[in-house]
């Protein structure tokens, strides 16, 4: 029986056998919503030119009105144009964000990590431990919308397991808090990624953009509408049955690319107790 379309992506995407150009376009694509400031793009560069042109039409309104002669009026129009740009690239720099904020943040994540690793799971009850893995999405959720500069609400994280034993059924057991999609709904797991991250593996994966892999992919398991489209995929391990995947944490982004390069191996790195901590939780 032939592969589906979407079958042969994930089995692409798994494999990470790009070809040049596929790696070219992924590449491209990265630089394009990570690096390119959000003013030049379609909307921001047209608003930006439309409002740098009336800023130096004067000139040319000059020029028009037999005021003054075609050389000088395009003399003090470019001149006005490029003072006008300049200014505004001045105005942006000066807004910069420091990056002391992040940097604090990313000793308090750390901190707060090997906090988890020197208490190690010693919770008995069952509804104490589901408190423990909010909080540590939510720590996760956090430091994820640093890395990502992502705005509150463009970003969710939420623990994926198998239900019981079985090995195609999933629930979403548990999201970060504030986050209002819903729990504890049982689905088919073998249209989500997530499960076939699971099936190759313990390495996290990233989606680049859900859009890529089609239709089946767009359908949220939980029957909401789907608003992400990047992903970063963390399988989990249960320690207590020698390393058994038992599901993923799916950190999910509204905007493509936006674990692009090395941002998910930052995440990775220094989220690596708490997601620990949550192995042992489960």
């Amino acid at each position: 029986m032939s592969k589906s379309p979407f079958e042969h992506r994930v089995d692409l995407w798994l494999s990470e056998d790009f070809n040049v150009w596929q790696r070219f376009g992924r590449n491209a694509l990265g630089l394009y919503h990570n690096k390119l400031p959000r003013e030049f793009r379609l909307v921001g560069l047209t608003h930006w030119l439309s409002r740098t042109a009336l800023a130096s039409s004067a000139p040319g309104l000059a020029y028009f009105y037999g005021s003054i002669p075609g050389w000088t009026a395009i003399v003090a129009g470019g001149g006005f144009f490029l003072a006008h740009s300049l200014v505004g690239v001045l105005d942006k720099l000066s807004k910069a964000k420091s990056s002391d904020d992040n940097d604090v943040q990313s000793e308090m994540i750390i901190r707060v990590g090997d906090l988890l690793s020197s208490l190690k799971s010693r919770i008995a009850k069952s509804s104490d431990k589901d408190d423990a893995i909010r909080a540590c999405l939510g720590i996760i959720e956090n430091y994820a919308r640093t890395v990502t500069k992502s705005k509150k609400g463009d970003l969710s994280v939420s623990l994926v397991l198998f239900s019981g034993n079985s090995t195609t059924r999933m629930k979403v057991r548990h999201r970060n808090p504030g986050n209002n999609r819903p729990t504890n709904r049982e689905f088919d797991g073998r249209s989500l990624l997530g499960f076939h991250a699971c099936g190759s593996g313990p390495a996290p994966r990233v989606v680049q953009d859900l859009k890529w892999f089609g239709k089946p992919a767009l359908v949220s398991p939980t029957q909401q509408k789907v608003g992400y489209r990047s992903i970063l995929i963390v399988p989990v391990q249960s320690s207590g049955t020698a390393g058994a995947i038992r599901g993923f944490v799916s950190i999910d982004c509204a905007r493509p690319y936006a674990f692009y390069g090395n941002r998910s191996n930052v995440i990775m790195v220094t989220c690596e107790p708490v997601f620990s901590h949550i192995n042992e939780l489960i």
